[in-house]
C-alpha cells in the first residue's frame, strides 16, 4: 500500500519541475525503503527502528513530545481547576462535554482537510490555536478574573482545534515512516505519549501545589508553541516516496471547492461502508473509547473524593496516581513497538480486559498505596488499547482515506464525553466508586462479546 502526497504547485514551470524531483525520490525512497526492509527482515524486535532510520519521524515524535506534554498537564490541571472552582463531578464531565461537541460536528471535516492539503501544516494550525487558547487561560488566572465559565468556552475553542489537527497528526505516521515500519512507529508514538503521561502529570501536580495554576497554564503555552517550531524540520509534503502522490486523483481533488469536500465525505463513508474488518475495527474502537476514557476524565474528582483529604493533596497525589498510570503505559508501549505483525486482534482483546480488570480494582480500593499498584496495571492495559487499536486501523486502512477514517475515530472521541458527562451524573447520584466499577464491569463484558461472537477480530493480525 503506497502513500500519498500532497504537493501545491504555484505554476506549471514549478509543477512539472516539482514532479521530475518527485519522481526521482520516488525511486530513491522506494529503493531504500527495499533495502531497508531486507535489512530489517529478521530484526523484528528492533524497538527503535523508526527513529534510527527515518529523520522526518524523530522530528516528528520530537514536536509531538512537545504538544503531548502541554496536553496531558492540561488533563490534570483543568479538571483539578473545574472541580476546585465548583467542587462538582458535573462540572468536570460539563468541561469535557463542550471539548466533544466541537468534534463531532467538525472532525469530518478536519479529515477531508487532512486528505487534500499539506498534513503538517494542518497539524502546526491547530497546535498554534492551542498555544494561545492555553495562555489566555493563563492571563484570565494571573488577573484574577477566570471563571468555569471561561474553561467551558477554552474546551470548546481547544475542541475546534483538535477537530483540524489529530486526524491530521494521525494519518501523517503511516506517510512519513512507511508500512514495514507502522507497528513499529505508532508503538514509539505510544511510546512518547506515555513518556509525557509520566512525566507531565506529576509535574503539573507538583507545580499547582507549589506555584500555583497561573504558572502551569503559562508553561503549557509555552510547550504547544515549541511544538509548533519542532514540527517545521518535518517536511510539509512527506510522501515523496510515493508513486501515488501524485496521482491525478489527488490532484483533482486539491483543487475541488466546498462541493468536493461534501463529496471526500460521502466518499469516506463508502470506503467504510465497503471494508468490512475496518468497519467491525471502528465500531469496537467506539465503545472501547467512551468507556475506557472515563477514567483520565474523572480522576481529578474521584482522587479528591476518595483517595485525598484536601485540594492541596489531591493535587500530588493525583499527579503521582496519573504518573504511575503512565509509567504502565510506557513499558506497555515499547513492548508494543517490539512485537511481530501477527495476533494483535488477540492481544487488543487482552487489553481491553486488563483494563476492566484493573478498573474494576480501582473502583474498589480506597487505600491510596494500593490504588498506585492498580493504576500501573491500568497504564498497561491503556497503551495496549491504544497502540493496538490505532495500529489495526491505520493497517486496513488506503493512504489516501486515512485522514478521514481518523477523523470518523475522533468523533468517536466526542462521544466519549457525552458518556464521561453521564457517568458523572452517575457519580454525582451513586458516588465515584460506583461511577467506576460500571463502567469495568462494562469493558470486561464488552471484551468478552468481542472475543466470543466476532472471530474475524481474534483473527486480526
Amino acid at each position: 500500500m503506497s502513500a500519498a502526497e500532497r504537493p501545491i504547485a504555484s505554476s506549471s514551470t514549478s509543477a512539472v519541475a516539482a514532479e521530475g524531483l518527485e519522481g526521482a525520490a520516488t525511486a530513491a525512497a522506494t529503493l531504500d525503503r527495499s533495502v531497508s526492509a531486507e535489512s530489517t527482515a529478521g530484526r523484528r524486535f528492533r524497538t527503535f527502528d523508526s527513529l534510527i532510520e527515518v529523520p522526518a519521524f524523530r522530528w516528528y515524535l520530537l514536536s509531538m513530545m512537545g504538544n503531548w506534554s502541554a496536553q496531558q498537564m492540561q488533563n490534570v490541571v483543568r479538571g483539578l481547576l473545574a472541580y476546585q472552582l465548583t467542587d462538582s463531578f458535573a462540572a468536570l464531565g460539563g468541561v469535557a462535554l463542550a471539548n466533544a461537541v466541537p468534534r463531532l460536528f467538525l472532525a469530518l471535516v478536519g479529515g477531508v482537510l487532512a486528505d487534500r492539503a499539506s498534513r503538517r501544516r494542518v497539524l502546526q494550525v491547530g497546535q498554534c490555536a492551542s498555544a494561545i487558547i492555553t495562555a489566555a487561560i493563563a492571563v484570565l488566572i494571573f488577573t484574577d478574573r477566570l471563571r468555569v465559565e471561561h474553561l467551558y468556552a477554552a474546551a470548546v475553542l481547544q475542541g475546534i482545534a483538535m477537530s483540524f489537527s489529530m486526524p491530521a497528526r494521525q494519518a501523517m505516521i503511516p506517510e512519513i515512516v512507511g508500512e514495514e515500519r507502522l507497528t513499529n512507529a505508532i508503538g514509539l508514538n505510544a511510546s512518547g505519549m506515555n513518556t509525557m503521561r509520566l512525566l507531565a502529570p506529576a509535574t503539573a501536580g507538583f507545580m499547582v501545589a507549589i506555584f500555583g495554576f497561573g504558572i502551569v497554564y503559562a508553561l503549557m503555552a509555552a510547550l504547544f508553541t515549541l511544538a509548533v517550531v519542532g514540527m517545521f524540520r518535518v517536511p510539509a509534503n512527506p510522501t515523496a516516496q510515493s508513486a501515488s502522490a501524485t496521482s491525478p486523483v489527488l490532484r483533482k481533488r486539491r483543487g475541488a471547492g466546498t462541493r468536493g469536500g461534501i463529496k471526500d465525505m460521502q466518499e469516506g463513508f463508502r470506503y467504510l461502508g465497503r471494508n468490512r474488518i475496518l468497519l467491525m475495527l471502528l465500531s469496537v474502537h467506539l465503545f472501547v473509547v467512551v468507556l475506557s476514557l472515563t477514567f483520565q476524565r474523572l480522576a481529578p474528582g474521584f482522587v479528591s473524593e476518595v483517595l485525598a483529604s484536601n485540594d492541596d493533596q489531591a493535587a500530588w497525589r493525583l499527579g503521582v496516581i496519573l504518573t504511575v498510570m503512565g509509567g504502565g503505559a510506557l513499558i506497555g508501549s515499547l513492548a508494543i513497538a517490539s512485537i511481530p505483525n501477527r495476533g494483535r486482534g488477540r492481544l487488543l482483546i487482552g487489553s481491553i480486559a486488563v483494563f476492566g480488570i484493573a478498573l474494576l480494582g480501582f473502583a474498589i480500593s480506597q487505600n491510596y498505596w494500593v490504588s498506585i499498584g492498580i493504576v500501573f496495571i491500568l497504564g498497561l492495559g491503556q497503551a495496549g488499547r491504544q497502540s493496538l487499536s490505532q495500529i489495526l486501523i491505520q493497517s486496513h486502512t488506503e493512504n489516501e482515506y486515512r485522514g478521514r477514517v481518523s477523523s470518523i475515530m475522533m468523533m468517536e472521541m466526542g462521544f466519549e464525553s457525552f458518556g464521561t458527562f453521564a457517568i458523572s451524573l452517575v457519580a454525582v447520584a451513586f458516588g465515584a466508586q460506583v461511577a467506576f466499577g460500571g463502567v469495568a464491569v462494562a469493558l470486561l463484558l464488552l471484551a468478552l462479546i468481542v472475543a466470543v461472537f466476532l472471530p474475524a477480530y481474534r483473527r486480526l493480525d
